[in-house]
């Protein structure tokens, strides 16, 4: 009887044993506090004022620090550096009358790395770095322009008000979130020092021409600050960066943030480490999430996001999200090139796309068609534009009404221009690695060839991308721009004052009317009035087509499941500083 008592305990034990192994979680390779992140393209620079791409916007966001930014789940505007939101009062009287003051109090506990305080003087070395007219930093001119000075409590150097000339609707948040530099690391011989801002903002003639601008603008763009000399106030230190293969963030011991994480979202930090991998190839990343390799894989292709999500053993150790971005996909178009200088060709081009098709067969329905430069989910987005069709017949009328006929036989419709005779051939830009922009680029191709256009595809990195865009050195490219929670600002997409080598209007489009609506939007005192103007500005751009509107996509990220991940719309999808490992894991 004994013998039999243990036979049913051995059983028993067995039994259970046997269940809870089936119950546990699977294996995970590594446990450790480390965020392994894999990034699409590689990166070139960490100074958060001459970044190119949003992936190295990724990774110096986790060093340097805004007044305020954007919480990653509720997206609302929310202290990082400062106390509390501005004060803002309206400016009555004196050379700023019609413009406002906005005044900010730093934390009493914010400091850079050395320990030093962080102070108003350093916001105004950073307005200044700016400003300088010989720096590579128009871009952000557009979203500043109205500044006129900038004001140090003398009494409390982590109080500061900033001073405007007028009214933009965006100042609020283009002020707050603009990211701060110390100034004794950037600047420390003082070289701004003997340059005031509001003589910088200006543009005083006397001051813009001083040989020390230019200087330290020579300065400011190189090697030193891309990646040598990184200090910043957040959480994170550069500590490894080797070319290619890996960037490596170390959590700061005793930051000066984690005492006040309790009250501020934007103090949290969890990952002890973050290691950025650069991944272009799909398939080399899949190889590497099957593997557990990576704990977070941002802009997945979307028939290898769908692949793995179905994979029951991907399922075991990842969590897959695919929520709306703020970001909108589409192919700009050179307009002062002589060959897509007519609209015409312009609108030609657009109808060579079933863009419901290109969703759903390149991007597995990962995205909601567009007709604008809006979001579909913003009030002001224009729902009454049709969407443009896919049309040939159309398309070849189009380029017969512009000029563009086969006049020698050879089946690419051709024109005079100055004098002679040219081919309609267009260059295509794509990212490789990328497979949607690969296989846009392809059906581009091939439903060209079916009005008479040829298309060259080029394939080249996203670096050298973004460079050949901005250099005006390009006729069509698969492109994607940002957006935020705020209302849009058209004017770095579609001013005049932003066609320059520094500035974002790729397409080199705009017109006296098409300028003096974005400017009547920046300045319109209520979303009411504002409405109108926003419609308007999408019927001349959709009648002019100067890029060719795609979709709005869905992001698709991978995040292991041994972390606890906070999803956002905001670039890149996943907030890495509140990626909290899961003690369950």
């Amino acid at each position: 009887m004994r013998m039999k008592h243990f036979s049913f305990f051995f059983f028993f034990l067995f039994v259970a044993m046997t269940s809870c192994q089936k119950d546990q979680a699977p294996a995970y390779k590594h446990n450790d506090n480390t965020v392994r992140v894999r990034l699409p393209a590689d990166i070139k620079t960490l100074n958060p004022y001459l970044y190119r791409t949003g992936y190295e916007n990724t990774v110096h966001s986790l060093i340097f620090q805004a007044l305020m930014d954007f919480e990653p789940e509720s997206l609302k505007m929310a202290p990082q550096l400062v106390k509390s939101p501005a004060t803002i009062e309206e400016i009555t009287e004196g050379e700023n009358a019609g413009g406002q003051r906005f005044t900010f109090e730093i934390l009493d506990e914010a400091v850079w790395d050395d320990g030093k305080p962080v102070t108003g003087q350093d916001f105004e070395f950073t307005l200044k770095a700016l400003f300088n007219p010989k720096a590579p930093t128009q871009r952000w001119l557009a979203y500043l322009d109205y500044l006129t000075g900038i004001e140090v409590d003398p009494a409390n150097p982590k109080r500061f008000s900033v001073l405007t000339n007028s009214k933009y609707f965006l100042a609020e948040a283009a002020i707050s979130t603009l990211v701060v530099l110390p100034k004794h690391i950037y600047d420390p011989e003082g070289v701004l020092d003997n340059f005031s801002f509001s003589d910088l903002a200006s543009g005083n003639p006397d001051v813009s021409n001083d040989e020390r601008l230019q200087q330290y603008a020579d300065r400011f763009g190189s090697p030193e600050f891309a990646r040598e000399t990184v200090s910043g106030s957040g959480p994170y230190s550069l500590v490894e960066w080797v070319d290619g293969q890996r960037v490596v963030l170390a959590k700061k011991p005793n930051w000066w943030g984690d005492a006040l994480a309790d009250k501020f979202v934007l103090l949290q930090a969890y990952p002890d480490t973050i290691i950025f991998l650069p991944m272009p190839d799909q398939t080399a990343a899949a190889t590497a999430l099957r593997n557990q390799d990576l704990d977070v894989s941002l802009e997945v292709d979307s028939r290898l996001f769908v692949e793995l999500r179905d994979d029951p053993a991907m399922q075991e150790v990842y969590n897959f999200f695919n929520p709306p971005r703020f970001v909108f996909y589409y192919i700009p178009l050179n307009t002062k090139n002589p060959k897509l200088a007519d609209k015409r060709v312009r609108r030609a081009l657009a109808h060579l796309l079933n863009m419901q098709e290109v969703i759903d067969v390149l991007y597995d329905g990962f995205g909601e068609p567009l007709v604008g430069p809006f979001l579909p989910d913003k009030p002001y987005y224009h729902k009454d534009l049709p969407p443009i069709q896919q049309d040939f017949e159309k398309a070849k009328a189009l380029l017969a009404e512009a000029g563009w006929t086969d006049t020698d036989g050879n089946g690419i419709v051709d024109k005079e221009i100055d004098g002679q005779r040219v081919d309609l051939k267009l260059e295509f830009l794509y990212t490789p690695g990328s497979n949607f922009q690969e296989n846009l680029s392809a059906l581009v191709q091939e439903n060209a060839k079916k009005v008479g256009i040829e298309i060259e595809r080029v394939p080249v990195e996203s670096n050298v991308m973004g460079e050949r865009l901005r250099n005006r050195d390009y006729e069509m490219a698969g492109r994607g721009a940002g957006a935020s929670p705020v209302n849009d600002d058209p004017k770095q997409l579609f001013h005049t004052d932003s066609d320059n080598p520094g500035g974002t209007n790729y397409a080199r489009f705009g017109t006296p009317e098409t300028d003096s609506l974005i400017e009547a939007i920046r300045t319109a005192p209520t979303d009411k009035a504002r409405l109108p103007l926003y419609l308007k500005l999408q019927e001349i751009i959709y009648d002019e087509q100067p890029i060719i509107f795609l979709f709005a996509p869905q992001d698709k990220i991978v995040v292991h499941k041994r972390f606890d991940a906070v999803i956002t719309r905001q670039r890149p999808g996943v907030s890495l500083r509140h990626l909290k490992l899961n003690t369950g894991s």
